[in-house]
């Protein structure tokens, strides 16, 4: 699918000068200077070798880390600017997360798993149970709302994890190696889901895979690399 020219009102991500730096007795430069902008509706893949800062941009986007220097405009607003209660607000709202280790409750049930987001953004009722109906029954899960995430398969629970990201309707879905823990063959299942997601609800996707097959189901790649300053 080619990417169609976008205005800036359809510009959803712009990254300036982004860089992360990782104290200690050894100082490790995550980030050396990231340029990136993503228009609304794009799925991008980030690419690079293990360790190379895919993770850090992910979760410098998502406001889990705040970044040594630089921007993240966010619906044209700088989120490194954010106090803890916005970053928190920011999350819930604006940002859906898709782990590698899929980041379920142990102790709740896959409908209440599913429910979970809905509940911190104060979604009434009735609301919570048409967007959990839609959801499972897009994502093939609807017989494992009562099971705890323990009992299913990587490809289940990682179909799980893609309901929980969705259950709020972000506008912005970031996915960290959302296939590193299942096969080849349910790869491919997750990412079709992921892509098909994505397509349907006119999603932003930002995913960090070293994969190259995640590359077909995207719009763009984009490949991070040890030098001082990146435009992407």
């Amino acid at each position: 699918m080619k990417v169609k020219e976008m205005n800036k009102k359809e510009q959803i991500i712009k990254v300036l000068d982004l860089v992360h730096v990782y104290k200690g007795k050894v100082e490790t430069i995550a980030l050396p200077g990231i340029n990136l902008n993503i228009n609304k509706g794009e799925r991008v893949v980030v690419r690079g070798k293990s360790g190379i800062g895919k993770s850090t941009l992910l979760h410098c986007l998502a406001g889990i880390l705040r970044p040594t220097a630089g921007k993240i405009l966010v619906e044209f607003r700088n989120i490194v600017d954010y106090d803890e209660d916005q970053l928190a607000d920011y999350r819930c709202k604006t940002i859906g997360l898709i782990y590698q280790s899929y980041n379920l409750a142990s102790f709740l049930t896959v409908k209440e798993n599913i429910e979970f987001p809905m509940v911190l953004a104060k979604t009434v009722k009735e609301k919570r149970e048409k967007r959990i109906n839609e959801l499972v029954e897009m994502l093939e899960i609807e017989r494992y709302l009562k099971q705890k995430p323990s009992y299913l398969s990587g490809g289940e629970q990682q179909r799980v994890a893609i309901a929980v990201a969705l259950a709020n309707n972000p506008p912005i879905v970031l996915a960290d190696e959302p296939t590193g823990n299942i096969d080849s063959e349910i790869s491919t299942t997750v990412y079709e889901f992921l892509s098909n997601m994505c397509i349907a609800y006119n999603t932003t996707l930002v995913m960090a895979s070293h994969d190259p097959e995640a590359s077909k189901y995207a719009d763009r790649e984009v490949v991070l690399a040890k030098i001082k300053s990146q435009e992407l």
